[in-house]
């Protein structure tokens, strides 16, 4: 199917910086991207509208094919400032918490042997924390004691005692930067009351952008509208577009093709939780949604989503395909997008792996997302003749075979 005029829904995933961030990053990559590929990409001045999201127009141009997209920032990110622990002492109550919850539940065990780069990158901060507030102490102590009595010299103790402390905090500081660990902290606390319906703000936000997606789509003035989640917004992409078939069961019958595209996606860290019971229902509802779209990207060495993992069978849902919805699981493949310096300095930062679903590529390929929210192509048609990776399980410890999608 050939678009000519899109509307892209763009979620993004726990994050509090705001529309302003997320505009300048699709307007510099995607200038960056449209250079180095050759063909142009105007991206328009930010502006807001009534509802709050922010929208702003894009202008591509392939070959000659002209593609005119409506870019909408679909805003929750004022709910995440509202639940973003501000002080050390909050973040690491939410982290106990949290930690204890999943574990007492079985999801962390259950995530693990789903994938477990993913469960260790929510444990580890729960590691870290308990390192900071027992174990520096502990070896503080040690080490004072040890210098007392073994030399008699209780000042020199205190000293050595006090300085290997500031290291070990210095040391664990270092670590939670490098690996963002404060960042996944505050994002799996939140979904812990996500699950428990702690969250009635968020409940509210999500039912207004159900609503605002409804009323663009019934307008039938766009070829495509394609919804996109990144990381946790994958999970509420999911329910956004689940809510709004349920709102508007004629919705994928019209002339415009509605997508669903997930980056990085995190939905059985919702989705596994026992008293998540509406959303694994909104799943349902995806399950059975013929006519709908659905492409899953996910990079294996992208330690920070669960990777070439189906939603439905993570979550426990029975699908209803051939008859259902059409989903895809997919490998972005960054190392065939870069050259091996590059590529091997991507690999090195999670944050960076995580966020590249969103950045330029420097090798023209398979996954490029400036052509997928602004080129003359549908979702549905640019990855028809993909095939989609059913049986990944590299990353699942007891069952390490691998037929396919390995980086």
């Amino acid at each position: 199917m050939t678009v000519s005029r899109r509307s892209v829904f763009y979620v993004s995933g726990f994050d509090p910086k705001g529309a302003s961030y997320y505009h300048a990053l699709y307007r510099d990559e995607g200038a960056r991207q449209s250079v180095q590929d050759g063909w142009l990409l105007n991206v328009g001045v930010r502006s807001r509208q009534a509802s709050g999201n922010a929208v702003w127009p894009v202008q591509a141009g392939f070959d000659g094919q002209q593609v005119q997209t409506h870019y909408e920032f679909m805003r929750w990110d004022d709910v995440v400032r509202k639940h973003w622990p501000k002080t050390t002492r909050a973040l690491w109550h939410d982290v106990m918490d949290a930690t204890f919850f999943y574990l007492r539940h079985g999801v962390l065990w259950r995530m693990f042997c789903l994938s477990w780069p993913p469960a260790v990158a929510v444990f580890l901060p729960f590691l870290l924390v308990c390192a900071m507030l027992f174990g520096i102490p502990l070896v503080a102590i040690g080490s004072i004691w040890i210098l007392s009595a073994g030399f008699g010299d209780g000042a020199l103790g205190l000293v050595v005692g006090g300085v290997v402390a500031a290291l070990l905090w210095t040391l664990g500081r270092k670590l939670e930067s490098h690996f963002s660990m404060y960042w996944m902290m505050r994002s799996y606390a939140f979904t812990a009351r996500q699950a428990r319906g702690e969250l009635p703000d968020l409940e509210a936000r999500l039912d207004e952008l159900v609503t605002r997606l409804v009323e663009r789509v019934q307008t039938q003035q766009d070829d495509e509208v394609l919804v996109v989640g990144h990381s946790s917004g994958a999970i509420m992409a999911a329910i956004i577009m689940a809510r709004a078939i349920q709102a508007s069961p004629d919705l994928l019958r019209g002339t415009t093709k509605v997508s669903l595209l997930t980056l990085g996606q995190w939905i059985p860290l919702l989705g596994l939780l026992p008293m998540a019971k509406r959303f694994r229902q909104e799943l349902q509802t995806l399950s059975g949604a013929h006519g709908l779209t659905w492409i899953d990207f996910s990079a294996p060495p992208d330690g920070c989503c669960f990777a070439l993992t189906d939603p439905f069978k993570a979550c426990g849902v029975i699908t209803v395909q051939p008859l259902g919805i059409e989903l895809k699981l997919l490998n972005p493949r960054f190392a065939a997008l870069f050259d091996a310096v590059t590529y091997r300095k991507l690999k090195r930062s999670k944050f960076l792996m995580h966020f590249q679903y969103l950045h330029a590529v420097k090798i023209r390929g398979g996954y490029n997302y400036f052509e997928i929210t602004a080129g003359p192509m549908s979702l549905k048609a640019r990855f028809a003749e993909a095939i989609s990776v059913d049986d990944y399980t590299a990353l699942r410890p007891f069952n390490v075979k691998s037929k396919n999608a390995s980086e």
